[in-house]
């Protein structure tokens, strides 16, 4: 049954990768999901057994390191390890699972048992949280937002079989976009159908100051991973092609990784080498700064599932234009933002739209869209409202 109000409900949440430090961008929304549960007078705890990338500059750990503190209302628990089983994923879940379990028993023993387990993805955390089932016959639920049973780059096909049976002993299995749920109940079949739980905007950005843009550059703003799978080459195309037409115009990337040298090149390659820039890695706060100084977002992914990204430039007010996605296709409508195919006539052909129609996209108004559809306080009220119902039945 819900908690009576004598006694809050109880979650703890159970995330696949998290910000190992303040401004850091990587899982930032689960840790603000999780933030804004706590606010709605539940207990809200997290685990998080904390596998380092080998390439990561951060000093490398013979042995798990225990970390416990409060994060503005969620109790935290982490161990800070480094990831010694590069491709031996088996060995990945594992320890996974071994380290989640030690720091379940800890967290357990000081704040008692959870009411219900939310997993925030099959890899890994769904695994653990199967695992702390097993043994104490606690429920869980599953909140995928994993692109790679989409796209198909990370070998998870290898473990379907663990992700059915995963996702069979759960509660409720949500995604974070209506496209991915129809995707995944053919992918992953199963006796439960996929529903949709979308990400949260940070409160951050709503409360930030809506800027109108003074700057008479028109700049397009990409804010990605500078990876293969998010396609960034089709937008230093595209921009090619709009800016024969718009002279005065400027793409800016934010975001680090392997493509650069590629990326770099290619913007060499076609002579726009000093219309485009590429600002590196920016923390959350200077990245309010840098979309407040952008005309509109561009985006290319096609696998993107939802795209935080998305409702973060349109809590500021700026318009987007975006490849069709399972995320985009969510978010964005004609009154905030312009959906492209995955090619570079369709593309440009977009950014010029955009161009030309600029002044028809009131920021107030998208700002408006973006609270009522992904603020913080909808969200996480209606994921409370599933947490009861899950627990009522």
């Amino acid at each position: 049954m819900p908690k009576s109000k004598d006694k809050p409900l109880h979650i703890l949440i159970i995330p696949s990768f998290y910000p190992r430090f303040d401004g850091d961008y990587v899982g930032s929304f689960w840790r603000e999901q999780a933030i804004g549960l706590s606010k709605q007078n539940i207990k809200v705890g997290l685990i998080f057994p904390e596998l380092e990338s080998l390439r990561s500059k951060i000093s490398k750990k013979i042995y798990p390191i225990f970390r416990s503190y409060d994060d503005e209302g969620v109790i935290t628990m982490k161990f800070l390890w480094t990831n010694w089983f590069v491709k031996m994923r088996n060995l990945q879940i594992f320890f996974f699972k071994k380290l989640g379990l030690k720091l379940f028993k800890r967290y357990v023993k000081k704040n008692g048992l959870p009411d219900l387990i939310h997993c925030q993805s099959v890899f890994n955390a769904g695994f653990l949280g199967e695992h702390i089932y097993n043994i104490y016959k606690i429920d869980y639920i599953i909140n995928e937002v994993n692109s790679g049973f989409l796209f198909k780059n990370q070998g998870l096909q290898k473990y379907y079989k663990d992700a059915v049976r995963i996702t069979n002993k759960s509660k409720e299995c949500y995604t974070v976009s209506n496209k991915y749920a129809k995707y995944l109940n053919k992918e992953l079949p199963n006796k439960l159908k996929w529903k949709v739980h979308h990400n949260i905007v940070s409160n951050q950005f709503l409360n930030a100051e809506l800027v109108t843009r003074k700057n008479k550059k028109f700049v397009f703003l990409s804010i990605a991973r500078l990876h293969k799978v998010k396609n960034l080459g089709l937008i230093i195309k595209s921009f090619k092609i709009f800016n024969n037409k718009v002279k005065n115009s400027e793409l800016r990337f934010i975001g680090v990784g392997s493509e650069y040298d590629y990326l770099k090149k290619l913007s060499i390659d076609l002579k726009i080498e000093s219309q485009v820039k590429f600002l590196g890695r920016i923390d959350r706060k200077n990245l309010i700064n840098e979309i407040n100084d952008s005309s509109a977002l561009v985006h290319s992914c096609p696998y993107e599932t939802f795209g935080v990204v998305f409702v973060e430039a349109l809590a500021l007010g700026r318009p987007i234009v975006a490849v069709n996605s399972p995320g985009s296709f969510d978010i964005l409508n004609k009154d905030v933002g312009i959906l492209s195919e995955n090619n570079e006539i369709s593309m440009s052909n977009s950014m010029s739209k955009i161009f030309k129609r600029y002044n028809e996209f009131d920021p107030f108004y998208i700002r408006k869209y973006c609270r009522k559809n992904f603020s913080e306080d909808f969200l996480s009220k209606k994921m409370l409202d599933n947490y009861n119902s899950i627990l009522s039945n």
